[in-house]
């Protein structure tokens, strides 16, 4: 059999333009379920790791490339709680909400730990009481914070040190670390439990619809190649003869 096959210009142009966009789009959503698949694993050797207990654990763990996020701590640190928070902007249904970030201290290694929740009226006066001067154990999960996007920092509304109004952590990159450990990692503070064997793990809700999104995107293209075939056979210029010998 032998193939007479007489493009249509036109149409393969478009086609060809669409078949690539296509292509390209599924193996963008290929290399995201890499990422992603990857990023779940690490999140699943973090959260079911035995806790950490010291911020020396965490310095350590980051330099030999261990996952950390979401992996529970509980350690005994130095907190000034008379000292100003930080609060960040903490969104709810029911009013305008700010969370405080107060500095923790064990030697020469800082950190800063994220406490509760004060409405905006009471952020005044707002004091980690509930903490006692000096010396503190506590227990929580260490947190990696995401950096900002350029689309994030267009929406975002800006930092006001003056006001004490964030609304991202170290939004302005210059709150006062001093530490060993990247400004980028927190720890996120239970106010309700100081061993972190009791604390419940704590996954985060991450879908991973790539695959699903993966194959949609191939499917378009091998589907608008067939019907690319279809109108040139139907239009005779596409077919088959027998070799005449």
């Amino acid at each position: 059999m032998k193939l007479h096959f007489k493009p249509m210009p036109g149409l393969t142009i478009v086609t060809l333009i669409c078949v690539a966009i296509l292509i390209s789009l599924g193996t963008w959503q290929f290399k995201r379920l890499q990422w992603k698949t990857a990023l779940l694993t690490e999140v699943e050797a973090a959260v079911t790791a035995a806790p950490l207990t010291s911020l020396a654990d965490i310095e350590q763990s980051i330099k030999a490339g261990d996952p950390v996020d979401f992996r529970r701590i509980s350690l005994t640190v130095n907190v000034d709680s008379k000292a100003r928070p930080f609060l960040v902007y903490k969104p709810r249904q029911d009013g305008i909400y700010w969370r405080a970030f107060a500095k923790l201290s064990q030697g020469e290694r800082h950190l800063y730990g994220g406490f509760g929740v004060v409405r905006d009226d009471k952020k005044e006066t707002y004091e980690l009481s509930y903490l006692p001067e000096g010396e503190a154990k506590i227990a929580g999960y260490v947190r990696k914070d995401h950096p900002m996007g350029r689309i994030e920092s267009w929406v975002k509304s800006e930092a006001s040190p003056e006001t004490n109004r964030y609304f991202k952590f170290n939004q302005t990159d210059d709150w006062d670390n001093g530490g060993q450990i990247k400004t980028d990692i927190y720890l996120d503070i239970s106010e309700d439990e100081t061993d972190a064997n009791l604390l419940p793990i704590k996954r985060p809700e991450i879908r991973n619809n790539h695959l699903d999104y993966m194959l949609t995107w191939y499917s378009f293209a091998l589907i608008l190649f067939i019907i690319y075939a279809l109108l040139h056979y139907r239009s005779g210029r596409l077919t088959w003869s027998e070799n005449q010998m």
